[in-house]
């Protein structure tokens, strides 16, 4: 009866992917795809397999705080109650920046904090 107990817990703890596709890095930076193999060598993480492209998730994660997919300027205009235009202006100064060669995105872990909130709009 013990031994079942034991599998239970461990198959309830979630499982990362040990490696992510460039697709699915593609839908956490919201980037095509064609960008994310052009840029992969910049991407922490980046292991070619052939003709693969493929990232470590452990290296990912700690890059953007976590794997949530990254927000973009409009929404994160949105979330402040400013124009676009005074994201891109001011986007240094937001909490949670990167940039992602001439995009910005922002990382909700980081700016959730900074808005006072648990939930923003994906």
């Amino acid at each position: 009866m013990f031994p079942l107990q034991v599998r239970s817990a461990v198959a309830a703890a979630p499982v990362l992917p040990a490696l992510l596709s460039d697709e699915e890095v593609a839908r956490i930076l919201v980037m095509t795809t064609p960008w994310v193999r052009k840029h992969a060598n910049e991407i922490p993480g980046f292991e070619r397999l052939n003709s693969y492209f493929r990232f470590r998730s452990c290296d990912i994660e700690e890059w953007l705080g976590s794997l949530e997919r990254l927000l973009e300027a409009d929404q994160v205009a949105t979330l402040m109650h400013v124009p676009v235009s005074w994201i891109y202006a001011n986007a240094e100064a937001v909490p949670g920046f990167i940039r992602l060669g001439r995009y910005i995105r922002f990382r909700p872990k980081l700016l959730r904090p900074f808005l006072g909130g648990e939930e923003l709009a994906q």
